[in-house]
């Protein structure tokens, strides 16, 4: 079977698209191939930020200047909260203890996940001072990268 044959994707697909997605993506590039199109790779994905120790979030987010070099010290050595933190954890909502769930993760945790819940949630309620807007999923990606490389 070949694209030019006209038959539509529909009658391909059916009704689980999700499941046959990848095979169904295969299938089309090797129809494209057999009528002599040469089809472009799909855009590589982007490979998730890696887990970050807290001492290179704390540099990092210090050298960015969302919070002092002092401030840094005193999270990574002692767990003390930067006020940027505090004035975040302060908009999270005490309901179900989750102001208090995310004071423990931030001044206890050894290593930051970029995908976990809070770090979106935080990332949102803290000043990226390159833009003076929040951290955006993009901010937050390149605060990864750039830790990581810390």
């Amino acid at each position: 079977m070949t694209l030019s044959q006209g038959e539509e994707l529909a009658t391909l697909v059916g009704p689980c698209v999700t499941e046959i997605a990848p095979t169904l993506g295969l299938l089309v590039w090797d129809a494209l191939q057999r009528e002599g199109i040469e089809p472009e790779p799909p855009p590589a994905v982007p490979a998730s930020p890696p887990d970050i120790s807290d001492r290179q979030f704390a540099q990092a987010l210090a050298l960015d200047g969302t919070i002092t070099e002092a401030e840094a010290l005193a999270w990574a050595a002692r767990g003390e909260l930067p006020q940027a933190m505090e004035d975040a954890l302060d908009q999270i909502p005490d309901a179900d203890n989750l102001r208090f769930g995310a004071r423990m993760m931030l001044a206890a945790a050894t290593t930051y996940e970029r995908h976990h819940p809070l770090t979106e949630q935080l990332g949102a309620l803290l000043i990226n001072p390159a833009t003076g807007k929040p951290y955006d999923a993009a901010a937050l990606d390149a605060l990864w990268t750039r830790a990581a490389a810390l």
